[in-house]
């Protein structure tokens, strides 16, 4: 495994309350294995060390062991082997006390998706241990942030999957929790409220002092806002540290991306002599990249339009060597180029176990059921 550390944030050193004394990581695994009944091995020996005050990313192709992981942080899945902490509580013995301190975001569904928009914010602040008044102070700046106030009374069934993350992104928010584990937070979500979002993790940790693990699969995303990155295939960290650092594996190296048109296709001649221009790869059918030195930029592009002819193209970019770059190095395929379900278990999934973080969603909906009578008391 490749490790580059990278030089350490300014964070707020306030210990949260259920914190074990003396806890120096948001999140600490060491040595962390899960091996599943049918033999799947979802994650070998990881070891991380998220800190506090940091925008952690975790990338990796579907199937490469994150959804295991995050379980795991969560208290839902015991490790076979390795150990891993939450501001100091081992997330295995205190799953109870590790879920007080997460506002999690789930990558499907979540819990209370029939209640209306303010019930739901309301209901799970009140869940968090938030009296009535600030469930109320803080859902109101929540909605105004999320530009959610027009739908403060319509089920969240009944919105639009970019409108539905906003919500299950506020509800991780509610209580500022220290830690932050958001599982493709900006899926569904059009570029004004991405850019909504990402000020809010920085806001809560620049700011808050919060933690904020990352789990994606989107590369340039990941690049922009991360502070520390770690790479996972099959299980095992491949290499961590800071973007910046970890691209320094492939030098100054400018990449080319080429897409071609519907019904365009290229033959073997042509990407032999195209492979001879620099490191040759095909994500997709119709797309193929090209790694080359800087100083060839110019004669490979000249190569390109002559080999494929401009009438071919559909898209072309010249751009900086990124992670996905990386991965490919280390890895010797793409993080876009594995296409296995989102459960690196090997098992059947159960029903709402990653809901709103398993056992927190069942707390939630439980809860929510309870006090759905008082639906008119919840201070509009």
């Amino acid at each position: 495994m490749v490790t580059i550390e990278s030089t350490t944030c300014p964070v707020n050193t306030t210990v949260p309350a259920a914190a074990e004394p003396g806890s120096d990581f948001a999140i600490d695994a060491v040595d962390l294995t899960k091996v599943y009944k049918t033999g799947t091995r979802a994650n070998d020996g990881i070891t991380i060390a998220v800190r506090r005050g940091e925008v952690y990313g975790l990338l990796g192709p579907n199937g490469a062991g994150k959804s295991t992981f995050v379980q795991q942080v969560l208290g839902l899945k015991k490790p076979t082997a390795g150990q891993v902490r939450v501001f100091g509580v081992d997330a295995g013995r205190k799953p109870d006390a590790v879920k007080r301190l997460i506002g999690y975001l789930p990558q499907t569904a979540f819990a209370m998706r029939d209640l209306l928009t303010d019930e739901a914010l309301y209901f799970t602040a009140r869940l968090k241990g938030l009296s009535h008044a600030d469930a109320v102070a803080q859902r109101a700046e929540l909605l105004r942030t999320f530009d959610l106030e027009e739908t403060r009374r319509q089920a969240i069934s009944t919105l639009s999957g970019g409108m539905q993350r906003s919500v299950g992104f506020a509800m991780a928010l509610l209580g500022r929790p220290p830690l932050l584990l958001l599982d493709e937070p900006t899926n569904d979500l059009d570029p004004l409220r991405r850019r909504t979002v990402w000020e809010a993790i920085r806001n809560a940790v620049t700011h808050e002092g919060a933690a904020c693990l990352l789990v994606t699969h989107n590369v340039l995303e990941a690049e922009h806002v991360v502070d520390r990155v770690a790479l996972i295939d099959a299980g095992r960290v491949v290499a961590q540290g800071t973007p910046g650092a970890l691209k320094s594996h492939v030098g100054d190296s400018i990449r080319l991306e080429v897409w071609l048109r519907d019904g365009v296709s290229l033959s073997e001649a042509q990407l032999l002599r195209l492979s001879e221009l620099g490191v040759l790869r095909r994500p997709r059918p119709r797309q193929v990249t090209l790694l080359v030195r800087p100083e060839g930029v110019g004669a490979t592009v000249d190569v390109v339009l002559r080999e494929i002819g401009p009438a071919a193209l559909a898209d072309f970019h010249v751009a900086t060597a990124s992670l996905e770059d990386v991965y490919v190095e280390l890895v010797g395929r793409g993080i876009r180029d594995t296409e296995e379900p989102p459960d690196d278990s090997g098992e059947p999934g159960r029903a709402g176990e990653l809901g709103h973080g398993g056992e927190v969603g069942e707390l939630v909906a439980a809860g929510a059921a309870g006090m759905a009578g008082s639906a008119s008391g919840t201070g509009n």
